[in-house]
């Protein structure tokens, strides 16, 4: 028995169960199973608190600090220019917030603040403040953020009531009391102050669901629910300018906001969550089953992101890996759990069969579009299959 994290109802049991190892946003391995928890009373779901979170997010989850230009790939236009994540990021905040001349603006949870200073360099009249539970992202702050204007571990009382707009990218799934953060930005803005929140969808991305230090997945009824909680009315719930993901604008409420309940959103949510726990069931008892039949012989995974990271923590013991390979020249060259990463063109002419790690609501039409991985002898092996 556990609660819910949003709406405090009682969840009897797991909706989904596998053992160790589990697998983080940052594609570590961690020694601990994974549980994901359904609440039919308000559509949220959940996964149990990693050990240690605190510091775990302290001094463990350095995100993109190896590198100065590290970014994730968005999308790839027709003509190949590749479109990376903070820049549309950064473009969607500055659409959705509509910030006043000279705005305060807080980057809750920033880490290296990488959205909030491509959002400065189109917008320099704009005033950055950025707040993170760690230390490690300072250096990246430094000298394009004023030093009163950053704070680490704990946010300042003067900085209460400052705030005409917050943003907080990906951050929510990560925390333990997501109720208790929605709260605590609150009273960090005026009165009827704009939060932007964004976090991803289960729903479009089922791969979320397994990811074992996003403690939430959030339906678009779980997020209401959390919204109002915390003392906030929902402008607008955008899903379309950020494929798996809800990008949230909400409006500091100065009276107290009742819970939005919408039984038919509660009730499809509900179902979507159960549907993509049988998912990852159905989808851990065939790659066992595919990795028995190449084992000891020759592989490759495609993806070196999330998807391909959970299969590799599924078969990597059984199959001899050649690579992993990826689209991202960001990725391409360096090493992946010990392994080379390549660009899908380089595949080693011994694999057999190739592992398809994507997103499976995008992964056939993608790899459709590489004649060279549908070659005599290479088996194409997918997650829905």
């Amino acid at each position: 028995m556990t609660a819910c994290r949003v709406c405090g109802g009682k969840i009897a049991a797991p909706a989904y169960e596998t053992p160790a190892p589990a697998l983080t946003s940052i594609m570590t391995l961690l020694n601990i199973p994974t549980r994901v928890y359904v609440c039919d009373g308000c559509g949220h779901a959940q996964c149990d608190e990693i050990p240690d979170i605190e510091t775990f997010y302290d001094t463990g989850y350095r995100i993109s600090l190896s590198s100065e230009g590290h970014d994730q790939i968005f999308a790839v236009k027709p003509d190949g220019t590749v479109i990376f994540r903070t820049d549309h990021q950064a473009e969607i905040a500055r659409n959705l917030l509509d910030l006043p001349q000279g705005a305060r603006l807080l980057d809750y949870g920033a880490a290296k603040a990488d959205t909030l200073r491509k959002i400065i360099a189109a917008r320099p009249d704009i005033e950055p403040h950025v707040f993170d539970v760690s230390t490690d992202y300072a250096s990246a702050w430094n000298g394009w953020i004023a030093p009163d204007a950053q704070a680490a571990y704990e946010v300042p009382e003067t900085w209460n009531g400052r705030f005409d707009a917050a943003m907080s990218h990906f951050v929510i799934e990560h925390v333990a009391d997501p109720v208790g953060f929605i709260r605590g930005i609150h009273k960090l803005l005026k009165p009827r102050g704009t939060l932007l929140l964004s976090m991803p969808d289960v729903s479009a991305n089922p791969g979320d669901m397994t990811v074992a230090d996003h403690v939430n997945h959030f339906s678009e009824a779980s997020l209401r629910r959390a919204l109002a909680a915390g003392g906030f009315e929902v402008s607008m719930i955008d899903v379309t300018s950020f494929p798996g993901a809800f990008f949230a604008v909400a409006v500091r409420s100065e009276t107290p906001a009742r819970p939005e309940q919408d039984a038919i959103l509660v009730r499809q949510a509900v179902e979507r969550g159960l549907e993509i726990c049988d998912f990852w069931r159905t989808s851990a008892a065939n790659l066992e089953k595919r990795a028995a039949t190449f084992r000891g012989r020759k592989v490759a995974i495609y993806g070196a992101g999330f998807y391909g990271s959970w299969i590799f923590s599924r078969i990597g013991n059984d199959v001899e890996l050649t690579a992993f390979l990826d689209q991202n020249p960001g990725l391409q060259n360096t090493e992946h759990f010990g392994y080379p990463v390549s660009a899908p063109t380089a595949i080693a002419e011994d694999a057999e069969a190739l592992f398809i790690g994507l997103n499976p609501l995008k992964a056939r039409a993608a790899i459709a579009s590489m004649p060279y991985l549908h070659r005599p002898g290479l088996e194409l092996l997918w997650l829905e299959a």
